[in-house]
């Protein structure tokens, strides 16, 4: 077996993109450079789509042929859960120009995006029966967490009080309601 065909070689590769994201929203220099931030998403997204496919050898549960209605499902949830990052910039570092989100998705959880990026993972691993797939989530959980801290610490920064009470009326990062 190569490595290209090794569903934790690319898991490595998805969080080197996380880690890449969390380096341009931090404020550093690279925050400047929107191309590097949608690179750093696309090898973020790159990596758990390709470890979840069947050319990746590795457990795979049976759910009697559901997987691909409920994965779908799921899958299908999340990108409507991504879709206010259409109307967003790419991944860059916060600045004075930015207009904080409130309202639709952004009503209910800080970070839809996030939301969206945990369920069409899932999504993904449910149709393909991937039991690595799915136990990688929390890994990724944890890993936007991380990223979320290092985004939202740019954000008290450049926004200041507007954003500290945003983050005391919509309490959830993550999943509604819970400061996880």
């Amino acid at each position: 077996m190569t490595f290209f065909n090794n569903p934790f070689f690319w898991a490595f590769i998805s969080m080197f993109g996380l880690v890449g994201c969390g380096a341009v929203v931090s404020g550093t220099k690279l925050g400047r450079y929107p191309l590097f931030g949608a690179i750093m998403v696309i090898i973020f997204d790159l990596g758990r789509v390709l470890l979840v496919l069947p050319f990746c050898p590795q457990p795979r549960f049976e759910i009697w042929g559901m997987h691909m209605i409920t994965g779908g499902f799921i899958f299908i949830a999340g990108i409507i859960f991504c879709a206010p990052a259409i109307i967003i910039k790419p991944v860059t570092a916060p600045d004075k120009t930015i207009s904080l989100k409130t309202n639709g998705f952004y009503g209910i959880v800080r970070n839809p995006i996030y939301t969206g990026e945990l369920l069409w993972c899932l999504g993904l691993a449910v149709c393909f029966r991937s039991v690595t797939g799915v136990v990688l989530i929390p890994i990724w959980w944890i890993g936007l967490l991380f990223h979320i801290a290092k985004e939202e610490e740019s954000l008290e920064r450049e926004l200041g009080e507007v954003f500290l009470q945003y983050k005391k009326k919509v309490k959830g990062r993550i999943i509604p309601g819970l400061p996880i």
